[in-house]
């Protein structure tokens, strides 16, 4: 879910980019990680879930997470939750966090699940929303001198705003609301320009014309005004969302 104010929005339609290493300091084995693994045995992808602003239990969809946690976990994904807010007893990314930090959270939780028997640590993906989508592409720009632990990254409506370039080539897919006024596909697009030409070259940015910021979260309205911004839901880009990312995984088998 998105923060309650002042964030970018645009729209595009489908590019592809390269991505980057990082590094933070692993986590232990007993670091607590919820997971949601598949039911057959063997070597699986992975997908590590950074959250929007609200956390893994936004008010207006509680579930929210749990749904797309299950949904990968049907394709054959462990999953995990990168809970930045958590780990701070925070409620909101509106607390003492930033989008480094929860960037790092994210490369601790990605190397973490590279070591489990049940993860093959060539197939993880990151994949956040909103603000955890940006801290999926700082992560990238900032870490990006040692293994990351992912290989691979999703971004819904991330904020493009000031984002600093990245260089490794790791392949990204960006799915972005043409209708967003608060994290601008346009932001994103002119970010892309300053990638060098290598990382930018796989990254693949889709834009849904009229769609809204947190166009894929079924409890909204529409169309409903938060804070300074807009959100809603768009069935049709969502459904159309949902089949980019299945297919964006499968390309990492």
């Amino acid at each position: 879910m998105p923060r309650a104010a002042g964030m970018p929005r645009h729209f595009l339609a489908v590019v592809v980019l390269v991505v980057s290493v990082a590094s933070v300091s692993a986590q232990a084995p007993d670091a607590g990680y919820r997971m949601f693994r598949p039911d057959t045995p063997g070597s699986h992808p992975a997908v590590a879930l950074v959250s929007g602003c609200d956390g893994f239990r936004p008010p207006m969809a509680p579930a929210l997470y749990e749904r797309r946690a299950e949904h990968l976990r049907s394709l054959g994904h462990v999953v995990i939750f990168v809970d930045y807010l958590g780990r701070r007893a925070l409620q909101t990314c509106a607390g003492p966090i930033t989008h480094d930090g929860a960037a790092r959270d994210l490369v601790a939780a990605a190397r973490w699940l590279g070591s489990q028997a049940s993860v093959d640590p060539s197939r993880i993906t990151a994949m956040g929303w909103s603000f955890g989508g940006r801290a999926v592409l700082a992560a990238l720009a900032r870490h990006g001198d040692v293994p990351l632990g992912f290989s691979r990254a999703v971004v819904y409506y991330p904020d493009c705003r000031g984002l600093e370039p990245w260089k490794a080539a790791v392949p990204i897919l960006m799915l972005l609301g043409g209708a967003d006024d608060m994290t601008p596909a346009g932001l994103c697009q002119e970010a892309l320009k300053r990638v060098p030409g290598p990382a930018a070259a796989v990254v693949r940015i889709v834009v849904y014309p009229g769609a809204l910021h947190a166009f894929d979260v079924p409890e909204l309205p529409a169309r409903m005004r938060l804070g300074f911004a807009t959100i809603g839901h768009h069935p049709t880009a969502a459904a159309a969302a949902r089949k980019e990312v299945e297919q964006f995984l499968r390309g990492g088998r």
